[in-house]
C-alpha cells in the first residue's frame, strides 16, 4: 500500500465558540458534503444524537473523515460543556494536533484555559482559529492580547482581519498587509517572531519588515517547529478563512513517524448502535488490523475477536476488511471492552493530567417501579460508554449511584434514558463525594479460622499519612510466618479493602503495615488472606477512627473592577481563601481556593452577577480535612468486613448482596 499522510485532528472549545459549525465548513469547503450543515437547523453531520439537535450543543465526541491537497483528515469534533469534558480527555489521546476554536466576540473563556492546559501537557500542535468576526463588537486585538497574556502563548497571525466596516468585515492574506504592519497583532506577531530567529531580529531591529512573504515562511517554520503558535482569523457562518484553515491544517501540522510493527490500537469512545450492537472506535498505531483477528486486550487481560470492521463517512459506518496504521476505524466485539483500552501488547497509554475528574454523586431512581431492572441495565450500558460515571448497582439496597461533572449532564442523561430506553428517571440532589483518613494510628486484628479447611491471623497497622501521598503497604512480617505468595494477596486486597471506610467513602492518605500474622501449613490458601484482609484494614479503621476530606478547588476569576466588592462578598460567604487581587487596567483578577460543597452553584449566580462577561475558572486542587456532620456520612453499601460472619458468607459464595 502506498504511503500516505494521515493525520487525525480535533477540534476544540469553550461551548458556543463555532466549533461544529467549523467542522461543518471544512466538509463543505473540502467538496466532502454538497451543502453546508447547520447548529441553528440540526442538519449537522456531527450532532447525530437527537439530543445534540435540539439542544444545540455537542455532548458526544464525533468524527468525520475529509481529503484535502493529498492528506486524509480525520476530524473528531468533541463537545464544549465542561459536563462532557471525560469525551475531550479520551479523544485528546489519539489526536496529531488541534484546531483551537476562539469566539471573537467572548474571548478567552474558563473552559479555553482548561483545555490549553491539556494541550500543554501533552504537546500537541496547535492552530488558533479566533471565529465569529462577523458578530457586532468584537475586538480582536484584545483576543488576541488576551491569549498571549492569559495562556502564555507567544502566537504568529497567518492573517489578518480588517474590521474598518464593522458590517462587511475582510480578511487579508499575511502577505497584502503591509498597510497594517503597526497593529498590535501584526506588530505583536513580528515580535515573537523576532524572539525565536536571530537572523529575522536583526531586521526587524533596523526596521527592515517589508519582505512579507519571507517573514511569512520564517513564521510558517516556526509554528511547525512548536516555537509559536499559529492564529487564524475567521467566520464560519460566513465561510472566511476556511481555506487558509484548510492549507495550514495540511502543511503545518506533521504525521507522526513512530507507529509500531505489530498491529496495536487505543480505544478512545464506545458507544451502543440499534443494529451493529457494543462498537468501539480506535486508532490503530501500527500494523494491520483484520476483520476476524484475534487481538489482546490490556484492560481486560485477554484475546478478543474483532468480529467486524467499520470506517466513518458524513456519520455513517461503511463495513471495510482492514484497517492500517494511523487509520481510525470502528470494530464490533462481543467482549466489554471499555475507552482508554489497548489493543495489542504494546504500551500506549499516557499519564496525562485529566480536564475534570467527577467529585459529584447523584442516586437515580426509575419513577415506575417496574422499570427498577431495565434501568439497572440501562445505567450499566452508559457506564460503558462513559466510564467515568463510575456505575454501582446496590442490588440489596435497590439502590443506583453514579458519578458526574455537573448538573448538564445529569439533564442529558435523563433524556437519554428517555429517549433510547423510554425509561422516566428521577436523579436526586448531587452530593459531594468526601474521602477518609485516619484520625490517629490503630492496630487492626482478624483471625479467619473458621469453618476449616482456612487459616488468615493478622495484625495490620494503620497510621495517618500527609494529604495527598496516597497508600502505602508494607510487610513486616517474616516469610516464615507468612510466605511470599499469601503477601501478595494481602497487597491485591488492600485498594478494595478502601473502596468504602467506616463513613462510606473511599480511604486515602494512609500507611498500612502488616507487623504480625501466620499460616497454616494444611489449612491456608490464598483465598484465606483475600477474604481477610478486608476484615483487618477495615477493623484497624474502625479503632483509629477518621476524618472526612473534603474536594477542593482551585478557582480564578477576571472581571471588572467594578463587581471585585459583590464577588469578594459571596467568596467570603463560601469561606473561600482568597489571594490578594491583581488589577489589569478596567479588569482584576481573582484567585484562590474554596470547597467544591460550598462552590456548586455558584457559576450561575456569577453568570447574573457579571451579566455573562465575567470567567470563573473551577479546577479540582485536592482535599481538605473538614468537619463531621451527619448529613454527610453515608451507610456502608452492601456486605461490611467488620459484619464478619455476613462477610465471609458472602465472600464464600454463600450469597451475593453487592454484586451486579
Amino acid at each position: 500500500m502506498a504511503k500516505r499522510t494521515i493525520l487525525t485532528i480535533g477540534i476544540l472549545a469553550h461551548v458556543d465558540a463555532g466549533k461544529t459549525s467549523l467542522t461543518e465548513c471544512l466538509l463543505h469547503h473540502s467538496g466532502t458534503t454538497k451543502s453546508q450543515g447547520s447548529v441553528d437547523k440540526g442538519s449537522a453531520i456531527t450532532d447525530a444524537l437527537a439530543m445534540e439537535k435540539s439542544r444545540g450543543i455537542s455532548i458526544k465526541a464525533a468524527s468525520v473523515n475529509f481529503t484535502w491537497k493529498d492528506v486524509e483528515f480525520q476530524l473528531v469534533d468533541t463537545p464544549g460543556h465542561i459536563d462532557f469534558s471525560a469525551e475531550v480527555d479520551r479523544s485528546l489521546s489519539v489526536l496529531d494536533g488541534v484546531i483551537l476554536v476562539i469566539s471573537a466576540k467572548e474571548g478567552i473563556q474558563a473552559h479555553t484555559l482548561n483545555l490549553w492546559e491539556s494541550l500543554r501537557e501533552r504537546n500537541l500542535p496547535v492552530i488558533v482559529f479566533i471565529n465569529k468576526l462577523d458578530r457586532a463588537g468584537v475586538d480582536v486585538d484584545q483576543v488576541f492580547s488576551d491569549f498571549e497574556k492569559d495562556l502564555g502563548a507567544k502566537l504568529f497571525a497567518l492573517n489578518y482581519p480588517d474590521l474598518s466596516d464593522p458590517d462587511k468585515p475582510k480578511l487579508l492574506s499575511f502577505i497584502e498587509s503591509g498597510i497594517h504592519l503597526d497593529s498590535p497583532i501584526l506588530d505583536k506577531s513580528l515580535e515573537n517572531l523576532a524572539d525565536c530567529d536571530e537572523a529575522f531580529l536583526e531586521s526587524y531591529l533596523e526596521g527592515n519588515t517589508s519582505d512579507l512573504e519571507s517573514i511569512l515562511k520564517k513564521g510558517k517554520e516556526k509554528v511547525k517547529q512548536g516555537e509559536l503558535y499559529g492564529v487564524l482569523f475567521g467566520s464560519a457562518k460566513l465561510g472566511m478563512g476556511v481555506e487558509e484553515l484548510l492549507d495550514s491544517m495540511a502543511t503545518l501540522i506533521t504525521q507522526p513517524i513512530n507507529y509500531l510493527k505489530s498491529p496495536s490500537a487505543k480505544v478512545f469512545k464506545v458507544e451502543y448502535h440499534e443494529k451493529q450492537g457494543r462498537l468501539a472506535y480506535l486508532k490503530s498505531y501500527g500494523g494491520v488490523l483484520k476483520t476476524k483477528d484475534v487481538i489482546y486486550s490490556q484492560q481486560l487481560n485477554k484475546d478478543i475477536k474483532i468480529n467486524q470492521l467499520f470506517k466513518l463517512h458524513l456519520g455513517s459506518l461503511e463495513q471495510v476488511s482492514e484497517l492500517f496504521e494511523g487509520e481510525v476505524g470502528v470494530v464490533s466485539t462481543s467482549d466489554i471492552i471499555l475507552s482508554g483500552d489497548v489493543l495489542g501488547s504494546q504500551d500506549l497509554s499516557d499519564g496525562f493530567t485529566k480536564i475534570s475528574k467527577a467529585v459529584l454523586g447523584v442516586e437515580v431512581k426509575a419513577l415506575d417501579d417496574k422499570d427498577y431492572q431495565k434501568l439497572g441495565e440501562a445505567l450499566e450500558i452508559l457506564n460503558i460508554e462513559d466510564p467515568m460515571l463510575d456505575f454501582k448497582w446496590f442490588k440489596d439496597e435497590r439502590e443506583f449511584h453514579l458519578k458526574i461533572l455537573g448538573p448538564i449532564q445529569t439533564e442529558v442523561l435523563k433524556e437519554s434514558l428517555a429517549q433510547r430506553w423510554e425509561i422516566e428517571a428521577e436523579f436526586l440532589k448531587p452530593k459531594v463525594i468526601y474521602k477518609e483518613t485516619p484520625s490517629k494510628s490503630a492496630e487492626g486484628y482478624v483471625r479467619y479460622w473458621m469453618p476449616k479447611p482456612c487459616w488468615a491471623i493478622m495484625t495490620f497497622l494503620i497510621e495517618p499519612a500527609p494529604l495527598g501521598s496516597g497508600v502505602s503497604f508494607t510487610s513486616k512480617v517474616r516469610t516464615t510466618d507468612i510466605s511470599s505468595k499469601y503477601i501478595n494477596e494481602v497487597k491485591r486486597a488492600i485498594p478494595w479493602s478502601l473502596k468504602q471506610g467506616t463513613k462510606g467513602y473511599e480511604v486515602t492518605d494512609l500507611s498500612i503495615t502488616l507487623i504480625e500474622g501466620s499460616e497454616h501449613t494444611v489449612h491456608s490458601n490464598p483465598g484465606d488472606f483475600l477474604l481477610a484482609t478486608p476484615m483487618g484494614v477495615l477493623r484497624g479503621l474502625e479503632n483509629s477512627g477518621t476524618d472526612l476530606l473534603e474536594p477542593m478547588y482551585a478557582f480564578e476569576i477576571k472581571a471588572n473592577q467594578d463587581l471585585l466588592g459583590p464577588i469578594s462578598s459571596d467568596l467570603n460567604q463560601m469561606r473561600a481563601q482568597i489571594n490578594a487581587p491583581v488589577f489589569d487596567n478596567d479588569n482584576f483578577v481573582l484567585t484562590g481556593r474554596v470547597s467544591v460543597a460550598e462552590a456548586m452553584e455558584y457559576q450561575i449566580k456569577f453568570n447574573a452577577t457579571t451579566s455573562g462577561k465575567g470567567r470563573l475558572k473551577f479546577i479540582l486542587d485536592g482535599y481538605e480535612k473538614t468537619t463531621t456532620t451527619d448529613d454527610k456520612i453515608r451507610s456502608y453499601k452492601g456486605v461490611s468486613p467488620l459484619d464478619e460472619a455476613q462477610w465471609i458468607l458472602h465472600m464464600r459464595g454463600a450469597f451475593r448482596a453487592d454484586e451486579r
